[in-house]
């Protein structure tokens, strides 16, 4: 014999939802494996403690210590150095050390060469040309020049040898501060374009020292 239906007033009616609702079928329901495992781990956080020296400190603290430390270290491996090359100019030259001749760049090339670092072995050979022109008194020295500055003023003491120079210029740059490789072909290249420039005379009346006074005759 079936039961006659339930009518309840409004606080049974309340009574017996909750009753229904704490069944386990509901609660798994509703938090799901995912809920529970954050519920657990919150749980180990705040009630499990570490014991240092007899002082008990919870493992929350320490994990979000560990936390920023490894965020802190990343910023540092990662991001400082994107920063520091966003921040420097996008073709500076970096000339060499105070006092290396372009004999000394050079050889310095030669022993990048020889350990098939090429990108520095071109990097150095390209500073050499600009240095050469520098001890010629073709150019004067110049801090802070950059790689397409230099390309530019060696360029138009030796226009026969100006696209090569232009060229060379961005393939610094690109090596440089946008990591291409480089072959020992591009390095032969300028080798050979550094042993043209130091047996050519510059063009006439481009050989007066980059940046000298000019007399200027008014008219």
């Amino acid at each position: 014999m079936d039961s006659p239906p339930l009518d309840p007033d409004r606080d049974e009616a309340r009574e017996l939802l909750e009753e229904e609702l704490t069944d386990d079928q509901y609660q798994r329901a509703f938090t799901g494996p995912l809920r529970d495992a954050l519920d657990d781990l919150w749980a180990w956080l705040t009630e499990g403690a570490l014991s240092v020296g007899g002082l008990e400190i919870p493992y929350g603290p320490v994990v979000l210590v560990v936390l920023i430390a490894v965020a802190i270290l990343l910023c540092i491996l990662l991001v400082r150095p994107r920063l520091q090359r966003s921040g420097r100019p996008t073709d500076e030259l970096l000339n060499a050390e105070t006092g290396l001749s372009a004999d000394d760049l050079r050889a310095r090339a030669g022993e990048h060469l020889g350990a098939e670092r090429f990108a520095d072995a071109f990097r150095d050979l390209f500073r050499a040309v600009v240095r050469s022109a520098e001890e010629r008194a073709l150019l004067a020295e110049q801090a802070g020049r950059t790689a397409s500055e230099a390309a530019r003023d060696v360029a138009a003491l030796f226009p026969g040898q100006a696209d090569q120079l232009h060229r060379c210029g961005e393939l610094f740059n690109l090596s440089h501060y946008g990591g291409r490789p480089l072959s020992a072909q591009d390095v032969e290249r300028l080798r050979a374009l550094e042993e043209t420039l130091r047996q050519t005379e510059p063009s006439p009346g481009q050989g007066a020292p980059f940046g000298a006074p000019r007399l200027v005759v008014p008219e």
